[in-house]
Parts: C-alpha cells; structure tokens; sequence
C-alpha cells in the first residue's frame, strides 16, 4: 500500500509529531511511505530517510500573495498526483487547500482521508470555514478521529465515515524514572504558546495560589514557543508575568529539546486547554509519572484522567479552581505521588506504537479495497 500524508510542515505541533511517528512505523511494516510538506522548513520530528520519502515543496516566489498561494497549491496537488497514492491522509490543512487535494484524487483510485485533530466543539470562526468543513467531509472517503468523544459532534452521515485511532506515545516518556517527592515545588507545562493552550490561566492561577499561601519557593515553567501568526500570545504572557511581579517564578524558557528530562526533574504538570483533541503533552507528563491538573476540556483529557484517582481536572477556563488544585498538590505530597503512580499506570496501558499504526493500516486497508 502507497501512503502519502500532507502537513504543513514537520514541526512544532503535536499532529506533526504524529504524522512523523506513524509514518515511521508503517515504513517499518513495510508500507511505501510519502510526506508532502506544504512549507519548506527546519524539520525538527525526525523520520527515517531510508524508509520515508519526503517531498518539501518549495515556495514559489510570486510578489502577490494570491498568486503565490495558488501556485503553492497547484504545486502540492501536482505532486501527490506523481506520487500515485493509494491513500492520501491530510494534517491540519487549510480548507482552502481542500478542493487541490480533490483534484488529486481526480479520476484515479486514490482514497482520501480527513483527520479530526482538535476538539469539534471549538467550531469554525465564520460560515464560509464552517462550509468547506462539511464539503471535506462529503467528499472524504474516511474520517480518522483521535477519541471516541469527538465522534459525538457530527451526524449520522459523517459517523459512519469514522474510525478512531489513538495518538502514539513515544516510550521515552515511560522509561523516565519515577522519583517519590517529598515536596511538590517545580510545576511545569509544555506546549505551543497559543491562546487554545490558555497558558494564561496557569499563570493566574498560579499567582493566585502564591498570594492566598504565601509560598516562596514553588516555581512555574512553560515550556513552548509560539508560531509566527502568535506571536503576540508570547508577549502576552511575558507581560503577565513582569505585571505580577513573577519574573524569578514564572519561566517561559521556549521550547525544550529534552522535555523527558525536565520532567524527570518536576514535581507536577498542569495543563489548561479550552479545547484539545488528544493532548500528547499530557499524555507524556502522565507517562513520566507526574500528578497532573488538566481542565476537563471537551475531548481528551477526561478520556486519560479519571478526577482523583489519576489526576484532578478542573472546569475550564477557571481561574480558582485551578489555583485550589496547585495548593492541594503542595499541600498533600502523598497524594500527589499517588497520583503520579496511577497515572503511570493509564499510560502504560495505552498500547505499543506498533498496535496504534497497525489498527490505522488496518483502516486505511479497509477503506481501500
């Protein structure tokens, strides 16, 4: 079977994490394997060269933006038509750049498969996104979706498309000794500053906490960069930060090449998404064995947490109910290690690498024949 995935670029994000890994393990099972990358950039999700064919497409260097859009698209879709895929799996591409990925499956066998990677509750921003939703689903041969949860959103006509394939979590993460703290100090995060992230709500909550407790010694670090269209999310939360005075206790370091290891030296993770499809960085923190808080946003984190038996999740957006939740961790150190053991456990119940990439090719098989 002939795989080719399309992405933006292989960078930065958690479904290019995804498409970088599962590409990897089909290679490995013996499937041919392409990535389209829309963007010609510094690839920092490593896949095997000598299994993987990579396609960058370079920009092309019109001064109109319109026109060098459209040829940028016709580019991509000239490609994928030379590659002759059996199945085309497009990431987080605009729907703009939907109809180039239905000519290239013009006339010709290929299947096309439509990835849901966030939350369907988040909605579209305007009606115009919200119709060439539905025409990518109409016109998909097949819908991967991440949790069972997302499957809820949609109709009858979209669900029977549908068929859900759990994110891969690098063994990395549980390989990462499990410390017993005695103290819980060192919270962390770690994601793409982005407003869907709502690292602002950590950095509330967390001056909340210290100013009702008078704590002197706990710390917050984030761990994430912001992309080029956010970068005024940074600078939001760098003000926040010098607004409450939090410079020797708030840190935004960017991102961390070796985040297995800066877990391994944290006390806590917390997490404040308003919407997710299947968070890796949580996932990954509950493999390290930390405690966790997550808001309980719609998909994903309730399907990893079970409140207070694994984890504690808090209402989303809520600025004291996640503050109270860094208190309890601090104040009953005990429980916090519980958590973090229990949490280890889910994860080590989440299946191989090898198990999630079969259970797509069985799909993608499926939907081919």
């Amino acid at each position: 079977m002939r795989v080719a995935f399309i992405v933006s670029q292989l960078t930065n994000g958690g479904a290019e994490r995804e498409v970088a890994a599962f590409a990897n393990e089909l290679a490995g099972m013996g499937e041919e394997v392409h990535i389209v990358c829309i963007h010609d950039v510094k690839d920092d999700y490593i896949v095997d060269n000598g299994l993987v064919h990579r396609h960058l497409l370079h920009p092309a260097r019109w001064s109109v933006p319109k026109l060098r859009g459209v040829c940028n698209q016709f580019a991509m879709a000239v490609q994928l038509r030379k590659i002759r895929a059996d199945v085309i799996l497009e990431f987080l591409v605009r729907y703009d750049r939907y109809g180039l990925l239905l000519f290239a499956t013009l006339l010709s066998k290929t299947k096309l498969i439509y990835t849901v990677r966030v939350s369907p509750a988040n909605g579209s921003s305007n009606e115009m996104n919200r119709f060439k939703h539905r025409m990518a689903f109409r016109f998909a041969d097949g819908v991967w979706i991440q949790t069972e949860d997302q499957r809820q959103f949609y109709p009858k006509w979209v669900q029977k498309k549908m068929f859900e394939v759990h994110n891969i979590l690098s063994s990395a993460f549980l390989q990462i000794e499990r410390k017993s703290r005695e103290q819980i100090m060192r919270f962390v995060s770690a994601g793409r500053l982005h407003p869907q992230k709502n690292q602002k709500l950590l950095i509330e909550a967390f001056e909340r906490m210290i100013r009702r407790t008078g704590n002197t010694s706990v710390t917050l670090t984030i761990y994430g960069i912001s992309r080029k269209n956010y970068r005024w999310a940074e600078d939001e939360l760098r003000g926040l930060v010098e607004q409450f005075g939090l410079q020797e206790r708030v840190f935004l370091p960017g991102r961390a090449d070796d985040i297995e290891a800066k877990y391994e030296e944290a006390d806590a993770f917390v997490f404040g998404s308003n919407y997710e499809g299947c968070p890796n960085a949580l996932m990954e923190a509950m493999a390290a064995g930390l405690p966790c808080i997550s808001t309980d946003c719609p998909t994903g984190p309730s399907m990893l947490i079970e409140s207070g038996k694994n984890g504690l999740l808090v209402p989303v957006g809520d600025v004291e109910a996640m503050s109270r939740a860094m208190q309890y961790l601090i104040e009953h150190p005990q429980d916090a290690n519980r958590l973090g053991d229990a949490a280890r456990r889910r994860m080590q119940e989440w299946g191989t690498a090898r198990e999630h990439a079969e259970r797509l090719r069985e799909n993608l098989r499926r939907i081919c024949l």
